[in-house]
C-alpha cells in the first residue's frame, strides 16, 4: 500500500520480522592479517543481520570462535548504548556508519569506529572500511579477493503493528503511542506513518517530502522533466510519472531505486520520449535495501 498526496508519494513501511541472518551467501567473508577469514554468515541461523537501528547475531572465525554483534534488543529500544556488559553492539546510524562493538569470547572487543569508517553502502549492501581489535589488529570488511555484502537491512521492530518502527517513535516521543497508522502529530497532511517512511520529522511541519521545484523543456519531440526536493540520506528514491490524474490511470516508473545527492535536496533530470501536453511526477521514498 502506498500513501500518496498530488506529486507526492511515500512508500508504506514495510513490516518487521526476526532474520536468521541477512549477509548474502557467496560475498560473506571479511578478512584479519592476524586471524585469517571471517565467516560473516556464521551457520546461517547465528549469523550477522545488519539492522536499520543495530547489528545482531554473530560472525564465525576459524582461528578464533564465535563474534557477538548484539543481541538485537537495545536498552533503550533504539540503539546499543555500549555501557555495560548487557547492552553492547554494533549501531547503524540509519546513514550507513556502523559503530559500536563486538565481542568474542576469544579476543575480546572488537571496535567499529571513526578511524576504521566501517559502513554498509544503502544501495548495494556492500560492507566497507575496517574494524579493530586490540588483540588481533585490524580486520578488513572489504578487500582485493573478497567483500561482506547484506543482500537487506532488517527493518526495526513493530511492536504495536502500526507500521511505524519502535525505535523511530521512541526517538520522537519516548512512547510507542504518540504515532499511530493515521495520525499527524504536526498537522502537515502527512501521516506520521508516511513521515517515518521518508524519516522526515514527525513533528515539524516544515520537514516533509514534496517536490520543490518542476521545469519542463521541449524540443525534437522530447521532454526533459527537472525535479528538485528535500531528500534524506537514509533514504533511496524512485520517480514515477502518470499522464493524467483520472481515477486508474496507473504510475509508470521512470527511474530506478537510486540515492539522493549528498545533502538536504536532490534534482534529477528525465528525458521521456515522445513529449506529452499533460504528464504527473511523483517521488517516492523507500528504506534502503528494504525485504
Amino acid at each position: 500500500m502506498k500513501l500518496i498526496q498530488a506529486f507526492l508519494a511515500i512508500l508504506c513501511a514495510i513490516s518487521s520480522g526476526a532474520a536468521a541472518t541477512t549477509i548474502n551467501s557467496a560475498e560473506k567473508y571479511a578478512y584479519g592479517a592476524n586471524i585469517g577469514w571471517l565467516n560473516a554468515q556464521g551457520d546461517v541461523v547465528n549469523g550477522a543481520v545488519v539492522g536499520e537501528y543495530v547489528c545482531s547475531g554473530y560472525v564465525w572465525g576459524a582461528n578464533v570462535g564465535w563474534i557477538h554483534l548484539g543481541g538485537g534488543t537495545p536498552a533503550n529500544g533504539i540503539r546499543y548504548q555500549n555501557n555495560s556488559a548487557t547492552d553492547f553492539g554494533v549501531n547503524h546510524d540509519g546513514l550507513g556508519n556502523l559503530r559500536g562493538y563486538a565481542y568474542g569470547a576469544n579476543i575480546g572487543w572488537i571496535n567499529f569506529e571513526e578511524s576504521g569508517a566501517p559502513k554498509v553502502d544503502l544501495t548495494t549492501g556492500v560492507l566497507t572500511g575496517q574494524i579493530y581489535s586490540a588483540n588481533c589488529g585490524w580486520i578488513s570488511l572489504s578487500n582485493k579477493v573478497a567483500l561482506v555484502r547484506t543482500d537487506i537491512i532488517q527493518p526495526g521492530a513493530d511492536s504495536d503493528g502500526d507500521g511505524i518502527t519502535d525505535a523511530w517513535e521512541l526517538s520522537y516521543t519516548n512512547s510507542l503511542t504518540a504515532f499511530t497508522a493515521t495520525s499527524d502529530a504536526d498537522g502537515d497532511g502527512i501521516p506520521d506513518q508516511g513521515e517515518h517512511v521518508a524519516d522526515t520529522h514527525p513533528l515539524d511541519p516544515g520537514d516533509l517530502l514534496r517536490i520543490t521545484s518542476y521545469l519542463a523543456l521541449f524540443g525534437a519531440g522530447t521532454e526533459t522533466n527537472t525535479l528538485a526536493w528535500k531528500s534524506k540520506e537514509s533514504r533511496n528514491y524512485q520517480i514515477d510519472y502518470r499522464t493524467n490524474l483520472s481515477l486508474g490511470t496507473p504510475w509508470v516508473d521512470a527511474t530506478a531505486l537510486f540515492a539522493p545527492d549528498p545533502g538536504m535536496n536532490t534534482t534529477r533530470s528525465l528525458v521521456l520520449t515522445p513529449s506529452l501536453s499533460e504528464r504527473y511526477f511523483r517521488v517516492e521514498a523507500v528504506k534502503p535495501l528494504s525485504p
